[in-house]
C-alpha cells in the first residue's frame, strides 16, 4: 500500500512525522516545566532577596536617618567650637593687651621706686645738712650717718659725748613713722646698748606730715624739722641704758 497507495504513503508519513512533533513537543514541555520550576525557584529566591534587601535597605535608611542626626549635632558643635575659639582668640588678645599695659605700669612702678630711691638719697643728704646745721647752732657739732645693725636700721645717727641722736628720713610721716622712732629708741637699748649714751635726741626729718602726728611727735619729745621750719623743739631726754 505504501507502495501503490500515494495519499496512503503520505497519510503514514505524516503520522510519522507528527508522532515526533508530538515526541519533541512533549520533550519541549518537560524542559519548559523544568525552566518553570527553576524559574520559580528563582522567583522565590528573588522574593527572599528582595525582603532581605527592604530589610537592609530599611536599616540604611535608619542608618541614614542617625548619622544625618550626627552630622547635625556634629556641625552644631562644629559651630559652638567655632564661637569658643573666637571669644578665646579675644580673651588672648585682650590678656595680650592687659600683659602690655601691665608691663607698662610695672615701668612705670619701676621708674618710680629709682625716682624715690634718687629722692630717699637725696632727701637723707639734705636731712644730715640740715640736722647738723640746727645742731651746730645749738652747740653741738654731730656727724650724722645711717646706721645699719643686722637687724635694724637707722635713716639719722650721731654720737657727740653723752648724748646720741636717732632719727627717721622719710617723704610723708604719720603717725607710724613717729611711733617707730621710740621702736628704734628701744630696740637700741635693749639690743645694741654700745651705741646709745645717757642722753637722746630724737628726730623725724619729713616734706609732710599730718597734724596729729605733729601732735604725738610732740607729746613723745620728738623733733620734727622741715627744710625750712621746726614743727617741734628739739629736746634732749635721758634714757635709762643697760
Amino acid at each position: 500500500m505504501l507502495k501503490e497507495d500515494e495519499e496512503f504513503r503520505y497519510a503514514v508519513a505524516g503520522l510519522i512525522g507528527l508522532s515526533e512533533i508530538l515526541k519533541e513537543i512533549r520533550e519541549h514541555d518537560r524542559k519548559f516545566n523544568e525552566i518553570l520550576k527553576v524559574l520559580k525557584d528563582h522567583s522565590a529566591r528573588l522574593e527572599e532577596h528582595d525582603r532581605k534587601f527592604n530589610r537592609i535597605e530599611a536599616k540604611l535608611l535608619e542608618h541614614d536617618k542617625k548619622f544625618n542626626k550626627i552630622l547635625k549635632v556634629l556641625e552644631e558643635h562644629s559651630a559652638r567650637l567655632e564661637e569658643h575659639d573666637r571669644k578665646f582668640n579675644e580673651i588672648l588678645a585682650r590678656l595680650e593687651e592687659h600683659d602690655k599695659k601691665f608691663n607698662s605700669i610695672m615701668n612705670e612702678i619701676r621708674e618710680i621706686r629709682r625716682y624715690m630711691d634718687r629722692m630717699a638719697i637725696s632727701l637723707e643728704e639734705e636731712a644730715r645738712e640740715v640736722i647738723r646745721y640746727k645742731l651746730r647752732s645749738m652747740g653741738l657739732d654731730v656727724e650724722l650717718r645711717q646706721l645699719m645693725l643686722p637687724d635694724l636700721e637707722v635713716n639719722l645717727y650721731g654720737v657727740k659725748d653723752d648724748i646720741f641722736i636717732i632719727g627717721e628720713v622719710v617723704t610723708r610721716a604719720g603717725l607710724a613713722v613717729v611711733e617707730r622712732v621710740d621702736k628704734i629708741l628701744e630696740r637700741l637699748i635693749k639690743d645694741y646698748p654700745s651705741y646709745t649714751r645717757r642722753k637722746v635726741l630724737k628726730v623725724i626729718y619729713t616734706l609732710w606730715i599730718t597734724p596729729e602726728s605733729v601732735e604725738e611727735a610732740r607729746r613723745r619729745n620728738i623733733w620734727v624739722v622741715k627744710a625750712l621750719e621746726e614743727l617741734t623743739k628739739p629736746k634732749i631726754i635721758e634714757v635709762s641704758t643697760r
